[in-house]
């Protein structure tokens, strides 16, 4: 069922799965999409702002307020200043800026260094373009970055490098360490860097988000890409952003202009008040942390080999001392048996690396996830 799916290209997995469990009394633990709704304030600024009636086009490079109110929590949050003018661009979601930061950059032959496994839309948005995807695999079992083996296929053609933290799907997250490693190899050359942080605000464990715009030589040449998606259970909204020095945005823009046009405007105008007010962020990392630890409390006494998630709202399951079939059809298994959909952690690899690991979003009720948890320790064989 799940194998034969995973055949058609054209839907990332979440979406295959999502489609198989519909109307059904399976438990789906492979959402994109969290069950929370998002904050009651930001509901009630979304629907004043759409009673006012405003629904023209706005500026291209997004609603002056907003870029003000993304500039002030950075500035804030980071003690880093991005001009709202110059430096900050509204987008279509995260994977819009993804796409149009690639499509501005990358052309026939350029290389780009990509971490797997990795986010479904990096590729396609350089394959498209004409560009070369060298891929660097995570380590497990925590999914680190071994430096020196980027710094070998480093070369005169590597024109990008991607890299996303907090991680999805592993929980990864960057250490001090890892933005000095990036900027050495970096440093010297003509290298940039895109920086995915959608899961920004989803960190654990008392741990830090390190923003690569922190280091003011990597901010030099990175565009710095988040969502607001994810932080306030308001994906379908579809706004995020992208940050970068004035001389890379005005290029970004240029492309950015012809791809999107404009962005959702009674929204931008929603979400523009809403981050004037106090916003909890840390009871935000909160909440989803309870959830995994959840997750980690109720199959602690599995047979599943579990690495703790540092971010996101992802948990890998190391299924080994269950089974060696290939992870799509352990995850088919699961499905037909259990009434769980789990995602096979392969289909993030451009050669579907099979390491025996299965992944679980924990965007749900936590009652659903109590049920899930104890269908899935019901496995012992």
């Amino acid at each position: 069922m799940i194998k034969t799916k995973l055949k058609n290209l054209g839907k990332d997995i979440f979406t295959v799965i999502d489609e198989l469990t519909q109307n059904s009394d399976i438990i789906n633990l492979a959402k994109i999409s969290p069950d929370m709704v998002c904050p009651q304030k930001l509901t009630d600024l979304a629907i004043k702002h759409i009673k006012k009636e405003l629904n023209q086009y706005v500026h291209a490079d997004g609603l002056l307020e907003l870029r003000e109110s993304i500039s002030e929590k950075i500035k804030n949050q980071y003690g880093i200043n991005y001009s709202p003018i110059n430096e900050i661009t509204i987008t279509a979601g995260a994977t819009q800026a993804i796409y149009t930061t690639i499509s501005t950059f990358i052309g026939e032959g350029d290389e780009v260094v990509l971490f797997e496994p990795a986010y479904s839309s990096y590729v396609p948005a350089i394959v498209s373009n004409g560009g070369r995807a060298v891929f660097v695999q995570l380590k497990r079992p925590n999914y680190y970055i071994d430096w020196e083996e980027v710094q070998k296929i480093i070369n005169s053609r590597t024109k990008l490098i991607i890299v996303n933290t907090p991680h999805n799907p592993t929980g990864a997250i960057f250490t001090e360490e890892d933005v000095a490693q990036l900027r050495k190899i970096t440093n010297g050359t003509k290298i940039m860097v895109l920086s995915d942080e959608s899961f920004e605000h989803l960190i654990f464990d008392k741990k830090t988000h390190h923003s690569i715009a922190g280091n003011s030589q990597l901010a030099e040449r990175s565009i710095i890409i988040s969502s607001f998606g994810k932080t306030f259970n308001i994906p379908g909204w579809k706004i995020g952003y992208c940050m970068a020095p004035e001389k890379i945005m005005s290029q970004i823009r240029k492309t950015h202009a012809f791809q999107i046009n404009s962005v959702n405007a009674p929204l931008q105008y929603a979400l523009a008040e809403y981050l004037k007010s106090t916003i909890d962020y840390c009871a935000i990392a909160n909440h989803y942390e309870e959830k995994r630890n959840l997750i980690l409390t109720q199959l602690m006494d599995s047979r599943f080999e579990l690495v703790p998630s540092r971010g996101t709202f992802y948990q890998l399951l190391d299924y080994k001392s269950l089974s060696d079939e290939k992870d799509t059809e352990f995850a088919r298994k699961i499905v037909d048996n259990y009434k769980v959909a789990l995602f096979p952690l392969s289909v993030f690899y451009h050669d579907s690396i099979d390491n025996k690991i299965l992944g679980l979003s924990f965007v749900c009720e936590n009652d659903v996830l109590t049920e899930a948890c104890l269908r899935l320790k019901k496995m012992q064989n």
